[in-house]
């Protein structure tokens, strides 16, 4: 009976579409056939073959024989793929506008080079069972990422739907396989290819409209002011922030911008503890210090994507301005130098940033004064590698590795070849857990600390001697050396709070700066650690820069009609790159276009959510993305909602499974990560997510499991994951040019 009321709500739905909606883009497309130039770029095809690319008559795929797939191995689904395709060409690629035309031979080569990726993937088959079975998908296809896997379940929704769909009695499946090919075909052209061709009627239509080549000029109130930059350089341990934290202490307005939650979390209680009234701002938590009359705090501490660039403040300070050159995160540091509105702008980190930071303030107009500061405590490269393998640790080691799968393996392997006790740091690590690990390492209760380069920035350590386990690192992609920035960064942390008989001032006055040591594993490590640590300053050569709402907004403006954000981002890097004079880039748009593809279809989300949800904290956990869909769901439907009320395994959130093996170290990990991307919603969405108190009482439940399930440790939960790559027989990498400090 379900099944018929289904059917039957879409018998009367199909005729209405087919009468008005389906009218109404036929009608979108005869207006737009008239075209006049592609002042966005033509698309690409680099997952295309080559030939594929110039011949438009090559109908059928491609694939050597031994290849297997969907295509190659089914000859049913290839029969019916090559019918589809065919009819689709010879139907759908007829037009009198040579540049209408053009655009329909590139949705064609298009809809090939979906198919083209899908056959590739080894996931295939999962994506075909995970399917979503909805006769919504099936009236109007409209996920080109889903082709085949809607092609394989054709079969699922009824004969009766079929004929509502198509208007006929008999149904034969290559009907259904052209409707589905055509309409995806469509899809692509009025989504992906028309928002990349202007028309004649809208001559003014391009980017040139919108003057995004001086990035300073994106920030109008911050060039009315005539700022102070003041920047402090200088090694890791040499006093730079502790001096610029001196300065925000003394004015009645201020920001700290900190890399990270954990340091943001750091200066705020420094401050309360000092009894200087300091708010805590974050994206997954704020906290106003209010007095009695209900006036927050002046001063501020958190992270750099939350500064405020429409308040004026006495004196901003930003921490690791280095990383202003990040392809991820740089643009908050960029944009907070050029847009804060503040009288004195601290900027603090190593001296690769001053020629860029020069340039910069040249064209904002701002007056630079530069404090340069040496290391507290001397840092000396050993002459040999570390003796005796990991049975040559002492106490007050940090040894270093870049994977979580070689970072408990070592923790398990010292922890069973000596009497050493090991903490462990890592990036997807909740920040509160790597703040227990590093608290217990510095009061002893641990003896050496296993960590990755997370241990470079952000936490105050008591390390004595940093060991390099390796000097190549996995990007993603392939396994790349570190750049002498990164070694730096890492082996500058030795000798940071150990006594030695050299006097200090400032952070820790009354302490003692120690000697700190730095070696490698082996000697081919050693050899490239030494290198990394002597080689001359790696100068950032472009600022990552990320565009204003107004900016996006006026732009968004210029597009076609139905233009994706995911177009206009594309955009944005083209027009960016070729008109800033090469000092800016904008931010690495992989993270944001991989968040945008689980909501762009949404169109209950507007358009500066979408830039807003673009950058939200999404780990690349299954779990999370697919919570994440869930709360953009929420978002769209305007809902509200508690995080009790999603359908979450929050039941594990128990300390009995602390020593089962059932739910593995990364589960929680994930669960962590969901409950803090609730927090960030939250506090952006505060009408749609609600109870965080309850919600943070699950983190704390979580921080505690994972806390314990590290200190516990038996065996490695990753021992069948992690990147390629050993320790030993890897080329040395060279540090002699590198384009940014990472």
């Amino acid at each position: 009976m379900r099944h018929y009321a289904l059917c039957s709500t879409y018998r009367a739905y199909v005729p209405l579409y087919r009468k008005f909606i389906r009218p109404l883009h036929q009608l979108n497309e005869r207006h737009a056939t008239k075209f006049a130039e592609w002042p966005w770029g033509k698309p690409s095809f680099n997952r295309l073959p080559p030939d594929e690319r110039k011949d438009l008559n090559v109908l059928q795929l491609n694939f050597p024989n031994k290849a297997k797939n969907l295509y190659t191995t089914d000859p049913e689904m290839r029969r019916l793929l090559d019918s589809s395709l065919r009819w689709v060409f010879d139907t759908k690629l007829l037009a009198l506008e040579p540049l209408e035309r053009e655009a329909k031979n590139y949705a064609w080569l298009k809809i090939k080079e979906h198919l083209y990726v899908q056959l590739r993937d080894k996931d295939l088959e999962q994506q075909v069972k995970d399917y979503d079975i909805s006769i919504a998908n099936f009236i109007r296809p409209s996920d080109p990422k889903s082709l085949l896997a809607q092609l394989s379940n054709r079969n699922k929704i009824s004969n009766e739907s079929w004929e509502a769909i198509l208007n006929t009695q008999q149904v034969s499946e290559e009907q259904k396989c052209k409707y589905i090919v055509g309409g995806i075909y469509d899809h692509i052209f009025q989504q992906e290819i028309l928002p990349l061709v202007a028309p004649i009627r809208s001559s003014t239509n391009s980017a040139e409209d919108v003057d995004i080549s001086n990035p300073a000029e994106w920030f109008p109130e911050a060039r009315k002011w005539r700022r102070r930059i003041i920047m402090h350089i200088g090694s890791t341990n040499s006093g730079k922030t502790y001096q610029a934290l001196q300065r925000l202490k003394q004015c009645d307005r201020g920001y700290y911008a900190g890399p990270l939650r954990l340091l943001a979390r750091e200066v705020y209680e420094r401050f309360k503890g000092e009894n200087i009234r300091c708010n805590l701002l974050t994206g997954e938590e704020v906290i106003e210090e209010l007095d009695e009359m209900g006036n927050p705090a002046g001063i501020t501490s958190g992270t750099v994507e939350m500064v405020p660039l429409s308040q004026k403040f006495d004196v901003v300070v930003l921490d690791e301005i280095q990383m202003m050159g990040d392809s991820d995160r740089g643009w908050a540091w960029t944009n907070a130098l050029m847009g804060a509105i503040a009288r004195e702008v601290h900027l603090c980190g190593e001296k690769s940033a001053l020629p860029l930071v020069e340039k910069i303030v040249k064209m904002t107009g701002d007056e630079l004064i530069v404090n340069e500061y040496e290391r507290l405590g001397e840092l000396k490269i050993e002459d040999t590698s570390l003796k005796g393998g990991l049975k040559g640790l002492r106490k007050g080691d940090c040894v270093v590795a870049f994977s979580k799968k070689k970072i408990l393996d070592l923790k398990l392997k010292i922890e069973k070849m000596t009497d050493l006790k090991v903490a462990v740091i890592y990036g997807s690590l909740p920040p509160e857990t790597r703040i227990q690990q590093a608290n217990m390492f510095n009061k002893g209760d641990y003896d050496v600390l296993v960590a990755s380069d997370a241990v470079g920035m952000g936490l105050n350590l008591s390390i004595e001697r940093v060991i390099f386990t390796t000097h190549m690192k996995f990007n993603g992609q392939e396994m790349v050396g570190l750049t002498s920035s990164n070694v730096k960064q890492i082996g500058g942390r030795a000798g940071r709070y150990k006594v030695a008989n050299v006097s200090t001032s400032g952070p820790d006055e009354g302490k003692k700066a120690s000697v700190g040591y730095v070696t490698g594993v082996d000697s081919d490590v050693l050899a490239a650690i030494k290198d990394g640590m002597t080689a001359p300053v790696e100068y950032l050569k472009s600022a990552i820069v990320w565009p204003t709402d107004e900016i996006c907004g006026k732009l968004m403006t210029h597009l076609p009609p139905g233009a994706r954000v995911s177009t206009l981002l594309l955009t944005l890097a083209k027009e960016v790159e070729k008109r800033s004079a090469k000092v800016f880039t904008l931010s690495e748009l992989k993270n944001r276009l991989t968040n945008i593809e689980m909501f762009e279809h949404m169109d209950g989300i507007p358009f500066f959510d979408k830039m807003r949800l673009s950058n939200a904290p999404v780990k690349d956990f299954p779990l999370v993305k697919k919570a994440y869909i869930q709360f953009c769901t929420t978002i769209e439907q305007r809902q509200t909602r508690s995080l009790f009320s999603y359908p979450f395994s929050f039941d594990i959130l128990d300390p009995k499974y602390i020593n089962s093996d059932k739910y593995s170290l990364e589960h929680y990990e994930s669960l962590h990560n969901i409950i803090m991307l609730y927090f960030w919603l939250s506090n952006r969405y505060p009408n749609y997510f609600i109870d965080q108190q309850s919600a943070r009482q699950l983190k704390d439940i979580c921080e505690m499991i994972i806390f314990e399930k590290l200190d516990r440790l038996k065996k490695n939960p990753y021992i069948r994951k992690g990147p390629p790559g050993g320790l030993r027989g890897i080329p040395r990498p060279s540090f002699v040019k590198h384009n940014r400090a990472v």
